[in-house]
């Protein structure tokens, strides 16, 4: 249900707490303290049993007593009372409910089939639930501590989010403690309706929400959370702690290469699919949280140290060379400049700067190494010395950091008493502080990795498999004819026939000792939340032995597929090393990608060994294993449909049309691909600088690579970009766009639609929109939205065309919707 009706929970402005118990040590009287005493502009009803008065609110007899509406019920009281208390919730209409219930599954004697009966009570009244087991929820900017946290947080930009209740209260009493400010609070207890994911949109269209930490304990729909973070990840940062690192799979596993694999390593692969940064802290949470907040991210991992202790300074290139960063190496420049205030043999990185450094020496260093080419950040690290002044070496750090702003500067003030006021001093002007250099250098390292994984949602993939078309007929006859006999595990004949219909190469042969020739392995399982994972290892022999292997999420493409490569030490050695080419290696994960889309039959299969040398690769040895179901027979649909073994949406085929313009001109109508970037681009290029501020709403000179890549690199969850393709001179053309964004309601979409100019007037306007309304009518839209621009004559009388009604009128923009039936 994703953000329906979340702002009559979290938003509210009347609210009913049942089943007060008073007294001071009451949970449930400190939720109707702080709801009462803490601010909140709404109003506050009691619903009591007793006469009692608590916090100066007399009680209602019962939720329906209560003569007002009811944005959101708080139910406080024992799970016996829950039943009724929520069939008076459902009478008096309450849209948000939330549930305290502490400990909810261990008190039930059958929890399971508790929470089951209340999801049906979710879906047949329609009524929103927070819990049970949550703490409630706090929002500083707008003065509600709808919670049974004791503390009163000032207003900041950070969200916090916890699937444990226990665990949050420790936490929220650290950064109570810390002084760090929140956009939002709330632990999501046992999530029997209001998930993860559905917070994730939820804040996404919060305002004043810059940054998102998590803890997750499990994850319910793979599908639904990827869908989720990607869209938030593309705009604001999340950073995660995942519990359970090293559990094991539950079920048997058929494969080698799926018998090796944890849990936490699946749940890791879809993180960085996500553009999610893991880390391995709950304090490290808020320390990267802030650092993105304050300082640029660093567009490399190229780490400058200046210190006035190199014990410190050893550590901290300890631990960024534990964790694959890199110590930069100073320009010549820098290094002339450095000569003027250090000896000659001190000219390196770490610039160690002595003992005793003064404030500007250290302002004159940090400097030079910010504004060198090979320096992609700087840590300070400082131990205290006495004729120091702490402050005024506060001050010329913050001094060094506003003269370079593109880079990150991050301090470390070791020490308590003596660096404290220095470290409020960097603190106000946003300067992220640690106490040890362990935590500065990994803050700075998470910084890069959360721009590198930001980098890989936007990159532009090279196109490796133009008309590509498997024989599909011949892998689903070989499938149907070993179900028919019972068989869930193919032959090496029926394998290899398999991967020769999607163009993977085999061969029975064994190399020689004189073949420079390595084994590798292919291989895929599911996984019960992500669905099909596909895994790329050092294969043979060494697979059980050396566990060098990497994880992704399918589909493929040529850089998705390099990205699974490129964090194998394998890979690394026969690219780097040996100097074969990477591209049959890409091009063969993306053909299993293929496989493994089409085929949800799969259950299992590995390649192993892969031989693969200067020549390139192929398969000597494969095993497939069926799931049960294969032996059932393949509904094809052309109705909109997404695999429930991906965690992510494929390519829509089913959405390529062949239409005719006025003049008879054949175009093709398609969903956009990540590949059609440059296509893209040439089309806006052609654009006229009016044609593009009726699109935007406003001037624009040029389309930027982000802003392609956003509209290249779409969730086929969540929305959908058709692009009209025809053929000019034996060259490819898009000449035009159509947008259909899913708002997060998951009811209704905003439309938008962009035509090159030399293509207007020869109806392709009309047959994008009244496409793309048959196909958002098939993706369950009730209601689509476009804003026109009041001088937009043209595209108001298309809209009026189509079966647009004119909702609102605002300044120069006119907003229309269309009911679809």
């Amino acid at each position: 249900m994703s953000i329906y009706n979340l702002d009559y929970i979290f938003k509210p402005r009347s609210i009913a707490v049942m089943d007060v118990s008073p007294g001071d040590m009451s949970p449930s009287e400190l939720l109707l303290r702080n709801l009462v005493w803490r601010g909140f502009k709404g109003e506050v009803f009691l619903v009591n049993k007793t006469r009692e008065e608590v916090c100066g609110l007399f009680p209602y007899p019962s939720l329906t007593a209560i003569p007002e509406q009811i944005d959101l019920a708080i139910l406080t009281g024992p799970v016996e009372n829950l039943w009724d208390n929520l069939n008076d919730c459902v009478k008096k209409k309450v849209k948000g409910v939330i549930i305290l219930a502490r400990d909810f599954v261990a008190r039930m004697k059958n929890p399971e089939a508790a929470l089951s009966q209340l999801y049906a009570y979710v879906i047949k009244h329609n009524i929103r639930i927070l819990g049970p087991n949550t703490l409630g929820f706090l929002r500083p900017h707008l003065k509600i501590n709808a919670s049974v946290v004791p503390h009163s947080f000032n207003p900041g930009n950070l969200a916090f989010i916890s699937d444990s209740s226990t665990l949050a209260s420790a936490i929220l009493d650290w950064a109570d403690k810390k002084k760090i400010g929140l956009s939002f609070f709330t632990s999501l207890g046992d999530k029997v309706d209001i998930d993860l994911s559905d917070m994730i949109d939820y804040l996404g269209l919060d305002f004043y929400t810059r940054a998102l930490i998590v803890f997750i304990r499990d994850i319910k729909s793979g599908r639904k959370f990827i869908s989720a973070a990607r869209a938030f990840s593309r705009a604001k940062p999340i950073m995660v702690v995942k519990s359970g690192r090293f559990i094991s799979f539950d079920g048997e596993r058929y494969t080698d290469i799926a018998k090796i694999v944890r849990r936490d390593w699946v749940y890791a692969a879809a993180f960085r699919r996500a553009g999610i940064v893991q880390v391995d802290e709950l304090l490290e949470l808020f320390y990267v949280a802030e650092s993105l907040a304050k300082q640029p991210r660093p567009k490399g991992k190229r780490l400058a140290i200046v210190t006035n202790a190199g014990g410190a300074a050893g550590i901290a290139v300890d631990t960024l060379r534990a964790n694959n960063g890199e110590l930069a190496e100073l320009s010549p420049k820098t290094k002339e400049v450095l000569r003027k205030i250090l000896p000659g043999e001190r000219l390196v990185n770490p610039v160690d700067l002595l003992s005793d450094a003064s404030p500007n020496i250290y302002q004159e260093a940090v400097s030079a190494c910010l504004k060198d080419p090979q320096v992609d950040g700087v840590i300070v690290i400082h131990t205290p010395e006495f004729g120091v002044d702490i402050e005024e070496l506060a001050w010329a750090v913050i001094r060094a950091s506003q003269g370079v702003k593109c880079k990150p500067v991050l301090a470390c003030f070791m020490g308590e008493a003596r660096v404290s006021a220095g470290r409020q001093l960097l603190s106000e002007h946003n300067i992220p502080n640690f106490i040890t250099p362990v935590e500065t250098v990994k803050s700075f390292l998470y910084m890069h990795r959360y721009d590198h994984l930001l980098n890989l949602l936007f990159e532009t993939p090279g196109s490796l498999l133009e008309n590509f078309f498997p024989d599909q007929k011949k892998v689903r006859s070989i499938i149907e004819s070993a179900a028919k006999e019972d068989r869930l595990s193919l032959g090496q004949e029926e394998v290899f026939e398999i991967l020769n219909a999607y163009g993977i190469k085999t061969g029975k042969k064994s190399p020689s000792p004189q073949d420079d020739i390595y084994p590798l392995s292919v291989g895929m399982f599911k996984d019960p939340t992500f669905g099909s994972i596909i895994c790329f290892a050092y294969g043979g022999r060494a697979l059980k032995a050396e566990k060098d292997l990497a994880l992704g999420l399918p589909p493929l493409n040529q850089t998705l597929a390099l990205r699974i490569l490129e964090r194998t030490k394998i890979y690394k050695y026969l690219i780097k090393e040996k100097k074969f080419s990477p591209v049959p290696l890409e091009k063969l994960l993306v053909l299993f990608s293929h496989l493994i889309v089409d085929f949800p039959e799969i259950k299992e299969i590995e390649l192993n060994p892969v031989w693969f040398g200067q020549e390139g690769y192929y398969v000597s040895q494969a095993r497939i294993y069926l799931e049960d179901f294969a032996f059932l027979p393949r509904q094809e649909t052309r109705t909109y449909h997404c695999p429930a073994h991906l965690a992510i949406c494929p390519y829509p085929n089913q959405f390529v049309f062949q239409v005719c313009l006025k003049d008879g001109s054949v175009v093709t109508i398609r969903p956009i691909k990540p590949e059609d970037e440059p296509l893209l681009a040439e089309m806006f290029a052609s654009l006229s600088e009016e044609t593009l501020r009726l699109r935007f709403m406003q001037p624009r000179n040029n389309i930027s690579h982000e802003e392609l890549a956003r509209i290249c690199h779409v969730d086929y969850d969540r929305e959908l970009n058709l692009v009209a393709e025809i053929k000019e001179n034996g060259k490819l053309r898009i000449i035009g766009l159509i947008n259909l964004l899913r708002l997060p309601d998951e009811v209704s979409a905003e439309m938008a639609l962009l035509v090159a100019d030399d293509c207007q007037g020869k109806g392709l306007g009309w047959l994008l929109c009244n496409t793309m309304l048959q196909v958002a009518k098939q993706l369950g839209i009730r209601w689509v939205y476009m804003e026109i621009l009041c001088e937009n004559v043209k595209m108001q009388k298309l809209a009026e065309k189509l079966g647009f009604k004119i909702q609102s009128r605002e300044e120069n923009v006119i907003k229309v919707v269309k009911e679809l039936a």
